[in-house]
This record gives C-alpha cells, structure tokens and sequence, in this order.
C-alpha cells in the first residue's frame, strides 16, 4: 500500500505491508508545508531519534501513537503466545536509565488516560507490515504489554484533560524520579498507580469486582481510576486501593470530570450538568444495584463529592 497522507494510517487494515522509504518519507515529510504527505498542523507526525516510536498530533492528546519493531532489537520486544493478540515492548532508555517523562515513553505511558490508538508494525520482508490497533493493558519495569484492541477506539470524543492536571502530573512524576530517598521499585509503582497499573490496579480489584454503574467485570475492559487525583494524593494514597474503583472507560471519564459521584451507600448521584442524552446513553438512568462503599473509601469520596463532583 502506498501511503500519501497520515490520516490514511488510521484506515489500514491489519495485513498491510508499506514499504520502509514510504512510511519513512510520511513521517518527515508530514512536517513539511507544501510537501506531497502535507495534511495540515494536527496531523504532523513527531519523532525520536530512534524512529521505533511516532506520534500523530500533538501531546498529550494525540490522534496515534505508531510503533515500528523489528525482531531481535530490544530483549523485551515481542509477541506474547502464537496468537498475537498481546505484544510487548520497550521503553526507551538513555544510557540504562528510562524516563517515563521522556516523550518516546510518555505516549505509552499516558495512553490508557487518553485512549488514542497504538498502531504498530512489524517487519517482514524488508517492509512494515500493519499488524493492527492495541492499546497499552499493563506497565512494566522496563516495557509495556500491548493488547490488541478488538472495538474501535474514539477518535475524538474524548474529554480533555486540563492543562493544570496534566502539569501536576509531570511536575508530580519529575519528582519522585529525583527523589532517591525512595527506593527505585517504590517509585516505579508510584508512577505506574498514575494510570492504574502495577500495586494500585491488584489492590483496587481486591475490593471492587465490577464496574459500579454498568456492572462489567471483566478486567480488559475497566480502569483502576484514583477516586483523589493521583498529583495530589500523597505516596501513600496513590497506592491505597481504598482509593480507587473499577469502571468501565467512559463512566472513568465522567467520574474524572466530577459529572458524577457516589454515595457512602453506593448510589451514584448525577450532575445537573450532565446532558440527558449521555445520562441515557450510558446507563446512568439504571445503573447495577447499589453496593456501601467500605468505610476506608469514603473520605476518598467525601473529598470527590466536595472538590471534584460538579452539582
């Protein structure tokens, strides 16, 4: 397949093959006004020195994240089992030591926030061959674990964080990168609790099971989101599975945005705020049966209800 605008690699189908000078002349000519592979601003491709790693757009909410590997360059980097549905792959590292604040790194680690899709190709035969969208389901020391996305992700509905949030965090992660009072494993879960992973995601499971608006259990298919926001939660409460709850990706986003909160008893009360049609739209208007908060989470939620819901 021949490519001549960024936008056309969000309509690739998984078997695609480009060829390396293609993809190449898209992602440095995608920068250049006038060019043959010109879009417009929202669809210049950004890039590392490396070239395994791309981003479409601009930071923090970019369109795609590309993801180019080839076998054998990093010992992490690889499929996990024969049925290529999960793929692991390697942070970016300057002389040993990662930074997750790193851009190359950044777009993996803040993609479960944002939700744009992972695009990655593999090489065979001297060409990039399109294996398919996956999103990022698990952060480790060293690489993360990309699952293959089976729904279409959002393309641009997603609400934006704001400024001042994301600001938070990074000036939050700078610091407890820095702070070597902290051991190195501590710090890494820390910063791992920021998207749901690690310590915080096996402690919230272990006191909540579902989804408490839609009722869905599956763990692919919810997020461990911090009832206090992680840049203002202490280490201790970044880490406290007392509090987090487990929801489904958009019902995470109203309660982020504080469109809706709970109850000690667990009833979910909606903002006034909140269009009808979404309340509808989402189940807002019958919800799974109540279950009482525990009473380590709610003066997490007294401070949500308070700071965060939107009456």
């Amino acid at each position: 397949m021949q490519l001549s605008k960024p936008s056309q690699l969000l309509e690739l189908s998984t078997g695609d093959t480009v060829t390396k000078r293609n993809l190449f002349d898209l992602i440095q000519l995608s920068k250049v006004e006038g060019s043959a592979f010109w879009q417009d601003r929202s669809w210049l491709i950004g890039n590392t020195p490396q070239q395994g790693i791309n981003w479409i757009g601009e930071l923090p909410e970019c369109r795609a994240v590309l993801i180019k590997t080839k076998h054998g360059s990093y010992e992490n980097d690889g499929w996990a089992g024969s049925s290529k549905n999960v793929y692991h792959y390697s942070f970016k590292a300057r002389g040993g030591t990662i930074s997750y604040t790193e851009k190359a790194n950044r777009v993996l680690v803040d993609q479960p926030d944002y939700q744009y899709p992972i695009l990655l190709f593999t090489e065979i035969d001297g060409r990039w061959s399109y294996e398919g969208h996956f999103s990022v389901s698990g952060i480790r020391d060293n690489h993360v674990v990309l699952e293959r996305t089976t729904l279409p992700l959002p393309e641009r509905s997603r609400a934006r964080v704001s400024a001042s949030s994301e600001t938070d965090d990074s000036a939050a992660i700078d610091a407890l990168l820095g702070d070597h009072n902290i051991p190195r494993t501590e710090r890494v879960q820390l910063i791992k609790a920021r998207v749901g992973q690690g310590l915080f995601r096996s402690r919230v499971a272990a006191i909540e099971q579902c989804c408490r608006i839609t009722g869905i259990a599956d763990s692919r298919f919810l997020i461990a989101s911090h009832i206090k926001l992680w840049s203002i939660s202490s280490n201790a409460e970044k880490l406290d599975g007392s509090n987090g709850l487990l929801l489904t990706p958009n019902i995470d986003r109203l309660f982020d945005k504080g469109h809706i909160t709970f109850e000690d008893d667990g009833r979910v009360r909606v903002s006034t705020e909140l269009p009808a049609n979404v309340l509808i739209a989402w189940g807002l208007d019958a919800p799974i049966p109540p279950k009482p908060l525990i009473q380590q989470q709610r003066r997490y939620m007294a401070y949500h209800r308070s700071a965060v819901f939107h009456e």
